[in-house]
This record gives structure tokens, sequence and C-alpha cells, in this order.
């Protein structure tokens, strides 16, 4: 069977289906780690070294043989330039920066719905990318509100097929590879 085109052993419960798809990304040379999805963060205790280096074949394979209810990329150069757009505040944003968006441009990028109502756009770019950056924010009551942000190099963000994260459109396996015009016009 397949998950959104990333092959995928056994689709029995969600653990496994975790498990498979952290194979997976780490095959198609995204740092993957297993995560807390209560916690938001690896399960891997020191994360850090991940940020300049994929997961080892070993690492995987001792991940893998537990229960893991959550797993994240690490963003940036270790993960090919991955940067990922995260749209909170439900839709608010989103439908606006569809619009937007050139469609041809539209219709390559990966796209995937969170628990909260939000959006992540997951892409690589050509050239390197700079770390966390927040697009857009307001006021809300005495702080402040993020409603866009990206998870850039070093950053990490929680992704399907963990509970509640549902694939919309592409592949994390193969995501599109952006020039920095095209990331430039996404980021503006």
């Amino acid at each position: 069977s397949s998950y959104s085109g990333c092959k995928i052993v056994s689709r029995g419960c969600l653990m496994t289906t975790i498990n498979t798809a952290i194979v997976n990304y780490n095959a198609a040379k995204l740092c993957c780690l297993p995560a807390s999805k209560s916690k938001k963060m690896p399960t891997v205790g020191s994360w850090k070294k991940y940020q300049k280096q994929l997961p080892s074949h070993i690492d995987i394979e001792n991940w893998t043989k537990k229960e893991n209810d959550g797993l994240c990329l690490i963003c940036g150069a270790t993960s090919g330039n991955l940067e990922i757009i995260d749209f909170d505040c439900s839709r608010e944003l989103f439908r606006p920066w569809v619009k937007l968006v050139p469609p041809e441009l539209f219709e390559r990028l990966v796209i995937e719905k969170t628990p909260s109502g939000g959006f992540h756009v997951l892409y690589r770019c050509e050239t390197a990318i700079e770390g966390n950056q927040k697009l857009a924010s307001r006021k809300k009551g005495k702080s402040i509100e993020t409603m866009i942000e990206t998870r850039g190099e070093g950053g990490l963000c929680l992704v399907s097929p963990g509970d509640g994260y549902v694939l919309k459109q592409g592949d994390i396996c193969n995501l599109p590879i952006l020039t920095s015009d095209e990331r430039e016009d996404l980021l503006s």
C-alpha cells in the first residue's frame, strides 16, 4: 500500500504508519525524528546534532522498534533546504494567501492540515534558507499572536501522518525544489 506516494509496509495502527514514515522520510533525505505529539518535541534526547546530519540506519532502526505517537522534520540544510510555512489561526490567512500564489506554483506545493485547523506548506529550496521567521502576527489582548511563520534552518515541525495531521496535497517524500524567486513569491 502507499501513503501519498511513499511506500508503506503496513498500515495497521497509527504507530506502524508513523514508524514507516520515519523510515521513508529519512530515505528521501529528510531528517525525520520520532516526536512526542503532546510536547511537540523529538523523543531522541538531544536532537541538536541532527540539525547538521541525518540519522544513521542504526538510529532509525532503534527508534522504530518503539511505539511513537508523532514525528517531526528538522528543517534547513540537513533536509535538503527544507522550509515549512506554518499557518496558524485556522484558515484566516491561508485562503487569502492561496489567492496570491501563482496557480502553477501552488499546485507543486505539499500541503497538510494541522490538528489546530491550520496548514503547513512544505518545499525545498535550491539555495540555503535562514532560520525561523515570523511573517504575520497580531495583537491579541496584551500579547502578540503569531499567525504565519516559517520553520527554517535548525527549526523543527511535527508533520503527517501524526494524529490530526492530514496530507491534503502532494507527497512529503517528493517535495518540490523551488528557486529563490519562487520562494520569495511564497514569503512575500
